[in-house]
């Protein structure tokens, strides 16, 4: 499961769940790749969580890096990275995790592919540091989905079609 995270109305905030559509519109995923815009959901993800082999995030990451600097963070380093917040979603998110670790609903292997935001306001559109790595950022995707053995394979499509996998909005 791909699990793009973010609030679209608060510019680079929203980076992950702009990185989960570009894939969708993109991508056809082989094995199935369930794609999920995660949006701010929180702990409402949890039952979506039980019985996933991986799971992969995407979302903003507070870090004194620059902009648009993208981290791969594994497993149990993941909560400790989400302590400084970039918004409210990152204390669900967390929280989703040491609760699906408590109920066994936790996947084995998880990574949150998370980037430094530039801009955090009112905003639909991404700021220019985070528009120019969104190649990087899908190329960080395709690789740790390579890495799993997934392959994905360039489709072409856009707009409302789906292109791969199983989109939910939350």
């Amino acid at each position: 499961m791909l699990i793009g995270l973010g609030n679209l109305i608060m510019g680079d905030e929203g980076v992950g769940v702009h990185a989960m559509r570009q894939l969708e519109a993109e991508y056809a995923f082989e094995p199935r790749v369930e794609l999920v815009d995660g949006g701010t959901s929180g702990l409402d993800l949890l039952p979506l969580l039980k019985d996933q082999r991986r799971l992969l995030l995407i979302d903003a990451l507070a870090s004194d890096a620059p902009p648009g600097t993208i981290r791969v963070i594994r497993d149990g380093e993941i909560r400790s990275a989400l302590t400084e917040k970039v918004s409210l979603h990152h204390l669900g998110i967390a929280d989703l995790l040491a609760l699906a670790e408590l109920l066994d609903y936790a996947p084995p292997e998880i990574v949150l592919i998370g980037i430094v935001p530039g801009r955090l306001e009112m905003e639909l559109a991404l700021s220019e540091p985070l528009h120019e790595v969104m190649p990087e950022i899908v190329e960080t995707v395709m690789s740790v989905l390579a890495d799993w053995g997934i392959a994905a394979r360039p489709c072409g499509k856009t707009g409302g079609e789906r292109a791969g996998g199983e989109s939910k909005l939350s």
